[in-house]
C-alpha cells in the first residue's frame, strides 16, 4: 500500500469552482434584462434566469475545466 499526500485545497485544481464562475458570469449577463422590483413575477424571472445560466454549461465546458485542472 502506498500513501499519497494531497496538497491543501486549491480552487485552481477544482473544476466546480470554474463551473460556478461560469454560471455566475452568465447570470450577471442576464440580470440587467430583468426588472428590479419585488413582485412575484420578478422572482420567477430570476429563478428562470438562474436555471438558464446553470443549463448554459456544456459538456465541452466541463471537459475543458477538467483538463485545465490537470485531470485529463
Amino acid at each position: 500500500m502506498r500513501c499519497e499526500f494531497l496538497p491543501p485545497y486549491s480552487p485552481d485544481y477544482n473544476p466546480i469552482e470554474l463551473a460556478f464562475s461560469a454560471i455566475k458570469a452568465d447570470f450577471r449577463h442576464r440580470l440587467p434584462a430583468l426588472e428590479r422590483d419585488t413582485s412575484t413575477s420578478n422572482e420567477i424571472e430570476v429563478l428562470i434566469a438562474i436555471q438558464e445560466s446553470v443549463f448554459s454549461i456544456t459538456s465541452q465546458d466541463a471537459c475543458g475545466w477538467f483538463h485545465k485542472c490537470g485531470y485529463g
